[in-house]
């Protein structure tokens, strides 16, 4: 999966805070992803954290250097030390921490669909048990919310048959 277009944009927006030529640049995505262009289709999500992560060490490393000034603003790539590096680590992504939350919630209001056809909350539980057996990933979230859509419908489709 290549990058989007705001994570390219915000790759570009790195590089220009942390004052890398385009050799430089080029260097620093060819060491920590193998690629030398951002346009490259093999980089994906963890590639642009770890490209983000990268350079913001390198920004931080001139800032303690006096090499540069730190630049403080709403827009700026890098506006505390250590953002990048805290905030993707190597077993999730910005991206997945985006789709988590949207699935939480969607698996809040399936779990109420659920509770509104008259199966409690013990019900759901054990559906989340079985289907992720415990685990709270990205991955493991969408299967219990597909167990919930794949119930629902089912049981719906049992009223509809015999409502009495």
């Amino acid at each position: 999966m290549s990058l989007t277009n705001p994570q390219k944009a915000l790759i570009k927006q790195a590089q220009r805070q942390a004052k890398l030529g385009d050799e430089d640049y080029r260097d620093v995505l060819a060491t920590v992803t193998g690629c030398r262009s951002s346009t490259d289709p093999r980089l994906g999500d963890r590639g642009c954290d770890k490209i983000l992560a990268y350079m913001e060490a390198i920004y931080w490393r001139k800032v303690d250097k006096a090499e540069m000034q730190h630049v403080c603003n709403d827009r700026a790539a890098f506006r505390q030390r250590g953002y990048w590096a805290s905030k993707n680590t190597r077993l999730e992504t910005s991206r997945d921490r985006y789709v988590q939350t949207d699935c939480s919630a969607c698996i809040v209001k399936l779990e109420a669909e659920m509770a509104e056809l008259g199966f409690n909350a013990d019900y759901c539980r054990t559906i989340r048990q079985k289907v992720t057996k415990g685990a709270s990933d990205a991955n493991s979230l969408h299967c219990y919310q597909a167990a919930l859509e794949r119930t629902i419908k089912s049981k719906q489709a049992k009223l509809e048959a015999n409502p009495f």
